[in-house]
This record gives C-alpha cells, sequence and structure tokens, in this order.
C-alpha cells in the first residue's frame, strides 16, 4: 500500500512540474515571437539581423518545445505575408523547412504560383516528409505559371515523389519543351520502374530537342533503380543502354552499373568486352578488374594481357596491379621486355609498387637491355621504392657485381638513395672501376651520402683519378664533402694532408682547387705558394682558386697577378676576381671600397677592362664612386658604359646628396 501511494505521490509531481513549466513557455515565447516577427517583416539586407537571429535560436531549441515550436510556426507562417520582405519571406521559408508542419502547407502551397515565391516556397517543402508535401507540390502544378511549374516539377523530381510519375509523364508532351525537359529530368531522378518504362516510351514520341534529356534521364534512373536495390529492374535497365545506338559515354556507364551490380563477379562479361571488338568499353572492362572477388581472376586476366592493344595493356597493369597478388605481379613482371615503351614504362611504375626482393633481377635485367636515358630511370625511381628493405638493398648490390656499364652506373645510384651513407663502402669501392662511367656515378652518389669524416677517404680517391670526366666529378664530390664540414681549419688540414701526400701535377691542381672551400688563412697561404708552382698547370688553377676566394683576404695576391700578370688570359682571369669581389662589397659602399675601384681604374690595360670595371661600379652606392666614374664620359669608347655607371650612381645618391647627383646628371647631358 505505501509503494502504491509513493509511485501516485512521484506521478502527481511530475504532473505538477509539467504543468508548471510548459504554459510558462507558451506565455513567455508567444509576446517575444511576434514582437520578433514584427520586426523580421521589414528586414532588408544590410539591416540588424537581430530578430532573425534571435529567431534561429528560438528554432533551435524548439525541438524539444512543443509549444514555443507551434507559436514559432503560427509566426513564421505571418512572416510570409505579402507585407513582408522578399528576404524576409525567405528567411521565414528556411525556417520552416526547419520546423514546419501540416499547418504551413497551405500558405506554402499559395506561394507556389508565384514566380516571384516559388523558390523560396519549394526551399521550406524540400525538406518535408514524404506526404502531404507531395501532394501540395503536385496540385501546384495544373494553374502554376510556367516558371514556377518548372521549380516545381525540378522539386518533386529531387523528392522522388513516385506519385508525380503520371502528371510528369503528361508534363512531357508540353509544346514548351523547357516543361518537358524538366519533366523528363526528374523522372530520372524519381527512377523507379514507372518512371523508366515512361522514359523508355519517350524515345519514340519525344521532340528530337529532347534526346539528349531523355537519354541523361534513364542514365540516372538506372542509377537510381540500382542504388534503390533493384537490381533485376537495374540490370534490363543497363542492358538497355548497353545497346550499339546509344552514345558512348551511355553505354561506357551502362557498363560500370552492370559491373557493380554483380558484385564483384563480372569475369565473364569483362572477357566478353576484351576479346570482342568493342574497343570504346574496353577500359571500363579493364577498370573493373581490381574489384572483382573470385581467386583465378589475376590469373585469368594475365592470360589477356598479349592479345590486348598497348594502350589497353598498360590500364590492364594498373588493374592487375591494383589486386597486387603473386599472379598480377609475375603478369606485370613479363611485361618489362615488352615492345611497346608505354608498356613497358607502365609495368615498370606498378612493379616498383608491388614487387619485393624477388623483383630486383628483373630489374636488373631490364637495366641491361635498356638503352634509353629515360627509361633507365623510370627502372631507377622503381627499384628506389621497392619494398624490402635490407634484403632489397643486399639484392642491388649482387645485381651490381654482376653489371656493367649504364646498368651498373644506374644501380649505384639507385643504392645511394635507398641507402644514405650507408651504401659508401660499396661507392668507395666503384670509384676505382675502370669503366668511366661507373666510376663518375659513383663519385656522384658519394656527393650525396658522404658526410664529413668521408672526406679523407673522398680526398684519396681524388689524387688517383686519371680519367678527366671522372676528375670533375671527384672534385664535385670532394667540394660536396668539404660543404658538409662547419670548421674551416678541419677543412684545410683535410686538404692539405692530401696535398702532402699528392704526387704529381694534375692530383695537385684538383685539391688546390678546393682550397676555397677551406676558407682561412692557412688555405689562402697555400693557394698563394701555388700561384708561384713550377707547373703551369699548378699555377693556373691557383689563380682560378683565387678568383673564386669568398672574402675579400684575396683582394691583394689578385691585384699583384693582375698587375703583374704573364699572360693577358691570366691578368683577365685575376681582373674577374677582383671585380666580383668588389661587387661584393657594393651593399656596404666606403672610402675603402673607393679606393679599391680606383686602383683597378688605374691599373686598367685598355678599354674592355675598363668596361668591366665600370659594370660593377655602377652598383658602390656612394659619391666617391660616382667621382670615379665622371672622368670616363670623356672616353668615347667607353662612354655608354660610363653614362650607365653614372645613371645609376646618380639615382641611388640622390636623396642623400641632391646636388651631386643632379651635377652628374647634367654632364651626362652635355655634348662630349
Amino acid at each position: 500500500m505505501k509503494l502504491r501511494f509513493f509511485a501516485f505521490f512521484l506521478s502527481m509531481c511530475a504532473c505538477a512540474a509539467f504543468g508548471s513549466i510548459v504554459p510558462w513557455g507558451q506565455s513567455s515565447a508567444r509576446p517575444e515571437i511576434s514582437k520578433l516577427v514584427a520586426e523580421a517583416a521589414t528586414y532588408q539586407p544590410g539591416q540588424s539581423r537581430e530578430a532573425l537571429r534571435r529567431i534561429e535560436e528560438l528554432v533551435g531549441q524548439s525541438t524539444s518545445d512543443a509549444a514555443t515550436r507551434q507559436a514559432l510556426e503560427v509566426g513564421l507562417v505571418q512572416l510570409l505575408a505579402p507585407s513582408s520582405t522578399f528576404e524576409a519571406c525567405r528567411f521565414a521559408c528556411k525556417q520552416l523547412g526547419i520546423i514546419g508542419s501540416k499547418s504551413a502547407l497551405p500558405t506554402l502551397g499559395g506561394m507556389l504560383k508565384s514566380d516571384e515565391n516559388v523558390s523560396i516556397a519549394c526551399l521550406a517543402l524540400t525538406t518535408y516528409p514524404p506526404g502531404q508535401a507531395d501532394d501540395t507540390l503536385r496540385s501546384a502544378l495544373a494553374s502554376a505559371p510556367t516558371a514556377a511549374r518548372i521549380q516545381i516539377i525540378n522539386t518533386l523530381g529531387d523528392r522522388r515523389d513516385s506519385h508525380s510519375v503520371k502528371p510528369l509523364a503528361r508534363l512531357t508532351a508540353e509544346l514548351d519543351h523547357s516543361v518537358a525537359a524538366a519533366a523528363i529530368a526528374s523522372l530520372g531522378k524519381i527512377g523507379d520502374q514507372s518512371a523508366w518504362a515512361t522514359l523508355a516510351s519517350l524515345r519514340n514520341t519525344a521532340a528530337p530537342d529532347l534526346a539528349s534529356t531523355i537519354t541523361e534521364a534513364r542514365v540516372r534512373c538506372a542509377a537510381n533503380l540500382a542504388a534503390a536495390g533493384s537490381r533485376k529492374a537495374a540490370t534490363i535497365a543497363y542492358e538497355q543502354l548497353l545497346a550499339a545506338s546509344e552514345p558512348v559515354y551511355v553505354r561506357r556507364a551502362a557498363l560500370a552499373g552492370l559491373l557493380r551490380l554483380e558484385l564483384g563477379s563480372g569475369e565473364q562479361r569483362i572477357l566478353s568486352v576484351l576479346r570482342g571488338s568493342d574497343s570504346a568499353l574496353k577500359p571500363v572492362a579493364i577498370a573493373a578488374i581490381p574489384a572483382l572477388r573470385t581467386k583465378r581472376a589475376s590469373e585469368k586476366f594475365a592470360a589477356e594481357l598479349p592479345r590486348l592493344q598497348a594502350q589497353e595493356q598498360v590500364w590492364m597493369i594498373e588493374s592487375l596491379a591494383a589486386r597486387g597478388d603473386p599472379a598480377a605481379r609475375a603478369a606485370i613482371a613479363q611485361s618489362l621486355a615488352a615492345s611497346d615503351t608505354a608498356v613497358r614504362r607502365a609495368a615498370l611504375n606498378a612493379l616498383g609498387r608491388i614487387g619485393d626482393t624477388s623483383s630486383v633481377a628483373l630489374f636488373g635485367r631490364a637495366l641491361a637491355s635498356a638503352n634509353d636515358p629515360e627509361e633507365r630511370r623510370a627502372i631507377e625511381s622503381a627499384l628506389i621504392g621497392l619494398g624490402g628493405g635490407t634484403p632489397t638493398d643486399n639484392a642491388i648490390v649482387v645485381e651490381l657485381n654482376k653489371s656493367a656499364g649504364n646498368a651498373r652506373a644506374s644501380l649505384i645510384a639507385v643504392l645511394a638513395r635507398r641507402q644514405g651513407p650507408a651504401a659508401n663502402s660499396v661507392l668507395f669501392a666503384e670509384t676505382d672501376n675502370s669503366d668511366p662511367i661507373v666510376a663518375k656515378a659513383a663519385f656522384r652518389a658519394l656527393g650525396r651520402t658522404a658526410l664529413g669524416t668521408d672526406i679523407p677517404a673522398v680526398l684519396k680517391q681524388l689524387g688517383t683519378a686519371r680519367d678527366a670526366e671522372v676528375r670533375a666529378e671527384a672534385e664535385s664530390t670532394a667540394a660536396q664533402a668539404l660543404g658538409k664540414m662547419d670548421d674551416a681549419p678541419s677543412r684545410s688540414l683535410a686538404v692539405l694532408a692530401a696535398l702532402q701526400r699528392a704526387t704529381n701535377a694534375i692530383g695537385i691542381s684538383s685539391l688546390v682547387a678546393l682550397l676555397p672551400r677551406c676558407g682561412d688563412a692557412q688555405a689562402l697561404a697555400v693557394l698563394k705558394a701555388a700561384e708561384r708552382d713550377t707547373d703551369a698547370r699548378v699555377r693556373e688553377t691557383a689563380v682560378r682558386a683565387l678568383t673564386e676566394w669568398p672574402d675579400m683576404a684575396a683582394w691583394d695576391a689578385l691585384a699583384g697577378i693582375y698587375s703583374r700578370g704573364a699572360t693577358e688570359a691570366v691578368r683577365g682571369l685575376a681582373l674577374r676576381g677582383l671585380v666580383r669581389l668588389a661587387g661584393d662589397e657594393n651593399a656596404h659602399p666606403d672610402a675603402k671600397l673607393a679606393d679599391r675601384y680606383r686602383q683597378l681604374l688605374e691599373s686598367a690595360r685598355g678599354d674592355a677592362d675598363l668596361r668591366l670595371i665600370l659594370g660593377t661600379l655602377g652598383g658602390a652606392a656612394s659619391p666617391d664612386a660616382l667621382q670615379l666614374a665622371l672622368p670616363l664620359l670623356a672616353n668615347a669608347s667607353v662612354r655608354p658604359e660610363a653614362e650607365a655607371a653614372v645613371k645609376r650612381l646618380a639615382e641611388s645618391i640622390k636623396a642623400q646628396h641632391p646636388q651631386a647627383a643632379q651635377e652628374a646628371l647634367q654632364k651626362i647631358q652635355a655634348k662630349p
């Protein structure tokens, strides 16, 4: 008895609570909604959206409050009055699309008969559940003007209302083809069997200019039948669309649809297409192969590979690669020897993605027979990306030891990219190869992988290089390796140690060329001494190295060579080095830089030297540099270069030295 009383007491409390909440919600929300609706009715773009924002907020809250939702719907319907602005009506329709019920349908139905309001009414009706909203839309078809009818037709199609098939079928015969086309398109959207039958009958009765619309609607209808699970009806539809009389794009879509319906078991259909003469369908058939579920599908279609045209083989290789099983890999491997370049390239790319350690030997054979540099690069890329880790790396070394020439060079590059510095022991060994192609490839790879600790070994190999091209590659590798050492004295020690071991002029010259990479006083001292070496080759290398020195420390040495150079060629090299160094200082012009330019101009031995100096002098934005350039306006042979330098200098200093700049420009304007 006590339990019954307690249950009764709880139920009475709940009722009391509910009774106190709902009436309060109604009493508080309704006045606010009325006020908000009145404010929103006059809304125009650019005005405050506060009333609209508050209504949206209430709409969001009303999902758990039936009374507020009902009051809001009443207010939103009132907002659709003719006195409201269009923007207010559009807002109301958007909100009714969220909370609207059958109570709003009469008002929305009336709006469907207006070209101006039909779009916003359909905006609301689009989200209504099936049933009365569809009845409202269909009822408006008869009396709506043309533009409104098209909008209503489109909305019925979007809602996929099957009860609209008959009225839409009647509209396909409208004299106004815009209405007829909209009805046809909506039948395709509805996509049931009745819609398909209607569309099929229209092929023989509709106006010719509606043919493409009918075709597209039939394709869409077939897809909707399939999506709805009507497999039998969809299959019949797709079979009809597959007819030879249909456009190619329709037939391709139909075949793709049929293969999807067959749930990965369409092997026989694909085989029929591949063995037939209809080339337009083959890309679609081949593209469906990865989805086949049968175990021997790869083996079966691999057998078809040699019978296909080259482009079709490329597609088949991609499809087999997507399956990625042993049978697919085997077929792709055989295509590495295809006569067509595109087929070989496709096989290379595919096997690089799905291959493993066992594929290395195949790539090795492909490299041995490849004569095209691009194809070799494609094989390299495939090997670089090949899976298998260390076993694959080891297999590549095995292939490298069996190969020669370009193939060996390619495998060296691959090993360096795959292993990085871990490959250096193999790479150093290959730098001694008697084949220049292989030795250059090894040095080139070391340029990527060698570390600072490898510099002594790199310099040692540089000293033993005899072939000119190999030595040039070795010098480049050594320069790259030195660049990986941050400490200049350590760089110098390594190069100087190698120089002490060098026994011939060729090796000494190669090492001297590296001294600018060291960049410290010790390296510069050795370089200056080398410029006086008894061997002409070493002296020339030293001059060239001085012209590449990274800072002004080489200025005096180059200036001495310029003034006393044994040949014009040597003097020319020295001048170019001096001009480069001066140009590097142009960003910070001072009196010392002006003195250096003065030294160059005074030492110039001809017009060619003056032109070279003037070309850089113009960038030294200072009055002193301008004063150096002005006298050369009197030299007819270099006047064009002098004018260019003066103009550039005057422009750069005019803000700080306007008078000097103006006077200089006036001298240019004066006749020479």
